[in-house]
């Protein structure tokens, strides 16, 4: 299935490539269609557990009522409140049919999202997006993805044949080495701030971008210096003696990934982007619970993510925001970094507040209630 829907982007990824090659921006303020509206069911009980209304493992699987929502995302764990909701079935409770459109990294997220090939959008804030903001394209940051603690879920690897000759085994020798990230976005900052725990920076390195999948080969092969490695892939990459990790602790709870909503689809779907926030909520908290890694939720990980269920107990956790708070500071932070490189087309800094609409979260948070740990 994997593979047929990744034929299917990259068509749209060479649509959406055409679009930025010929400034036609415009595009991205088309109505992406749409299909009757669906109002939500049954709201969860209100409280900080989810509502267990739809048992773990269940599949949300089409019915009457239901409105498909093209969602694009990375198969990759910091995905799992998605996952986890639409597996459980807590989105169709709300109406939604999550389509899920896989992308091999998040560098296009925003055009396919803002021109209407996706109705929702999840991935990580990179240049493309401010530069979008900028030029005056209404897309809206509705939630954040996930944060990382030590050890960082996306560490910075190289090759175990050239870290146990001694070649590589320390940040300060990958100066001037390849090092990749799997798109231009917010994971080059990840990169910097790896890179600046011994005295680098992301411009001492040649920087390539090749998606996570395709990363251990990469780097056993030599084609590939160093680079960023989402979990699980992190953990099997070292399981299989192709990779270590260089560097795991840097900038913890820092947000890079978040939710963007097309405008049209907004306008017309108030009640199905609520719903849509509502799941992801339940996603986050089951896996802030203290059986966050039961069998149940390893196994929808697994099911997403192909890889298998006790490689994902053994690799570095993800987080969530279980009250979907961005936070704004991280968003300036990254703008910054983008503007110091020179990346952005614009001079004065944009107001990162009025990127965000927190309204489908603080409705969702009136019928879930807030997280109590």
């Amino acid at each position: 299935m994997y593979e047929e829907l990744a034929v299917n982007m990259r068509a749209l990824l060479r649509a959406a490539t055409m679009v930025a090659v010929f400034g036609m921006l415009a595009v991205l303020l088309v109505a992406c269609g749409g299909g009757n509206s669906a109002t939500s069911t049954a709201k969860p009980a209100t409280g900080g557990s989810p509502a267990s209304a739809v048992s773990p493992g269940a599949s949300a699987s089409p019915g009457a009522g239901l409105t498909k929502v093209t969602v694009g995302y990375v198969p990759v764990l910091i995905y799992g409140p998605l996952l986890l909701a639409l597996d459980k079935g807590y989105f169709a409770e709300y109406g939604l049919n999550v389509d899920l459109q896989p992308l091999p990294g998040g560098a296009d997220m925003v055009v396919l999202t803002a021109n209407g090939n996706f109705d929702i959008g999840i991935g990580g804030t990179g240049p493309a997006y401010f530069n979008a903001a900028a030029r005056g394209v209404n897309l809206k940051i509705i939630s954040p993805l996930h944060f990382e603690r030590d050890p960082q879920a996306t560490p910075l690897m190289v090759s175990k044949k050239r870290y146990d000759s001694g070649e590589l085994t320390k940040v300060s020798d990958l100066k001037g080495k390849k090092v990749a990230v799997n798109a231009h976005g917010a994971t080059e900052y990840w990169l910097d701030a790896a890179l600046r725990t011994d005295g680098l920076t992301i411009a001492d390195v040649d920087l390539q971008t090749l998606g996570f999948k395709d990363v251990p080969a990469a780097l056993d092969s030599g084609a590939l210096d160093a680079a960023m490695l989402g979990e699980p892939l992190a953990t099997q990459a070292e399981q299989k003696g192709l990779a270590v990790r260089l560097k795991t602790n840097f900038p913890a709870d820092f947000q890079p990934t978040f939710a963007w909503v097309n405008p049209d689809f907004a306008k017309q779907h108030h009640d199905l982007v609520v719903g849509f926030e509502e799941g992801m909520l339940r996603g986050c908290r089951d896996l802030l619970a203290a059986d966050w890694n039961s069998d149940a939720n390893l196994a929808i990980l697994q099911k997403y993510t192909n890889v298998p269920a006790e490689l994902i107990r053994a690799a570095s956790r993800t987080y969530c925001e279980p009250n979907g708070d961005v936070h704004q500071q991280d968003l300036a932070t990254l703008q910054t970094f983008f503007k110091d490189r020179g990346l952005l087309e614009y001079a004065a800094p944009l107001d990162v507040g009025a990127l965000i609409d927190r309204s489908y979260v603080n409705e969702a948070l009136q019928h879930i209630g807030n997280y109590q740990p």
